[in-house]
């Protein structure tokens, strides 16, 4: 016999913000609370989830622009917990994983007549691979950057370069904690890398 009511989730959510712009400058923030109960199998443990999460945190976003320069920035803080496991307890209040307390991103641009340059930086804090908490997988900040060029009006060249200086950045493990092998499976960010191309218009 199948239990129909295993296969829904719950979200019970709470947002509310502002949201300012005045020139060139914009200004959003948005606070939030969410409860969520989750039933799930993993595949990769072959075991079976019954838990529920409380999130609460903040998000802001921003925008400036003057003259050619823009800036565009934004950050969420995250305060995440498992309020309760049925099948699990020992990982009740614990931070879930992969779940960083701190994440953001900015982009810097200039824009001149036919040429346009700028970064994107991402970044996050420290976030655990596992539910136990016991592994922690460290932040990082990545940095990206572009330039294009438009020598005519249906022509464009550009250049990008992501993770230019090569950041070791783990999205995710597979381990709770070292193990005697000392061999932990994870993931990482794509080391740095170069692309150019052309675009015509037509």
């Amino acid at each position: 016999m199948t239990d129909q009511g295993a296969a829904v989730d719950f979200v019970r959510q709470l947002e509310g913000g502002f949201k300012f712009r005045q020139g060139g400058v914009s200004l959003y923030a948005t606070g939030f609370w969410a409860r969520t109960e989750e039933q799930n199998f993993e595949a990769t443990t072959q075991r079976f989830f019954n838990r529920e999460y409380d999130a609460k945190g903040v998000e802001i976003e921003g925008r400036i622009a003057r003259g050619p320069f823009s800036l565009s920035a934004g950050g969420t803080y995250t305060d995440a917990e498992i309020t309760r496991d049925v099948l699990n307890p020992g990982v009740e209040g614990n931070r879930p994983r992969r779940q960083a307390e701190f994440i953001y991103q900015a982009t810097p641009q200039v824009d001149f007549d036919r040429v346009t340059i700028g970064a994107n930086v991402i970044g996050t804090t420290d976030s655990y691979a596992q539910d136990n908490n016991v592994l922690k997988m460290p932040g990082y900040t990545q940095v990206n950057a572009f330039v294009s060029i438009r020598p005519a009006d249906n022509v464009t060249l550009s250049v990008n370069g992501n993770n230019l200086f090569d950041v070791k950045g783990i999205t995710e493990a597979e381990e709770g904690a070292i193990p005697t092998n000392g061999i932990v499976r994870a993931r990482s960010i794509t080391g740095r890398t170069i692309s150019a191309a052309v675009r015509f218009g037509f």
